[in-house]
């Protein structure tokens, strides 16, 4: 649990706070959010809180609270106004009753976990029935990534080193970027094969651009060629899955 503390921090208090700030994977989950209406939602993995306030504006939500592996994200997250505890999803139980929130959300999350199965277990106990569950994960189908494993590099999602960043076409030069932690790295497929065993009903599926590197050599066409994939679940570098108990 240390070490997974240690991953955690690198994202604290780093969340956009603004509509300007955010990438395409935070307004394409704002979209999805802003067409329902919530009395009570659960952020997990909510960091700071900054963008978990957000969602809840999008949905109108009166209640929000937060699951948060930081010590100091919890304590950012409670003074953001959001009802945060502090616990491992990978090993342990939500401290909360059955079918006791409207929506919960996970975003990028999922690919930290050893244990998946226990976390979605977790999430369908705690929606209402027809709870909306959504969540956010690298794609490692993505055509970035094909790319990658035919010219013999390591996908981007997938760290070879929990300290080093090695063995890809380019290496992000922040270490907020980097994807050491990231466990279990889902294509499309599987994401939803395993959501439809934990009973999940797929209501919508959304692909989301990439982080690009600011020294990237010509980006411009870069975020051209992205935000074409992007309409492309399966070959998107990101993929976000909209669900329902």
């Amino acid at each position: 649990m240390k070490a997974k503390k240690k991953f955690a921090e690198r994202f604290v208090g780093i969340t956009p706070r603004d509509f300007d700030e955010l990438e395409d994977r935070h307004r394409k989950v704002l979209e999805i959010f802003s067409s329902y209406q919530f009395e009570r939602i659960l952020d997990v993995g909510c960091g700071d809180g900054n963008f978990t306030m957000m969602i809840a504006r999008a949905c109108k939500a009166r209640e929000i609270y937060g699951i948060e592996i930081s010590e100091k994200g919890v304590e950012i997250a409670r003074k953001n106004g959001i009802k945060c505890y502090q616990l491992d999803v990978d090993e342990e139980d939500f401290p909360f009753e059955d079918s006791f929130f409207d929506a919960v959300s996970a975003l990028e999350l999922i690919e930290h976990l050893f244990d998946p199965d226990h976390f979605l277990d977790e999430v369908y106990r705690v929606l209402k029935p027809e709870g909306i569950f959504v969540l956010s994960t690298p794609n490692l189908a993505s055509i970035y990534n094909r790319v990658a494993l035919l010219l013999g590099y390591q996908p981007f999602p997938m760290g070879v080193s929990a300290k080093l960043n090695i063995g890809r076409a380019f290496e992000p030069s922040s270490e907020r970027a980097q994807s050491l932690d990231h466990v279990r790295v889902f294509t499309l497929r599987s994401l939803k094969e395993l959501l439809k065993i934990h009973n999940f009903k797929i209501l919508a599926v959304k692909g989301s651009c990439a982080q690009l590197p600011k020294d990237m050599n010509f980006k411009f066409l870069f975020k051209i060629a992205d935000k074409l994939f992007a309409k492309l679940p399966n070959l998107s570098y990101r993929v976000l899955v909209c669900c329902q108990k």
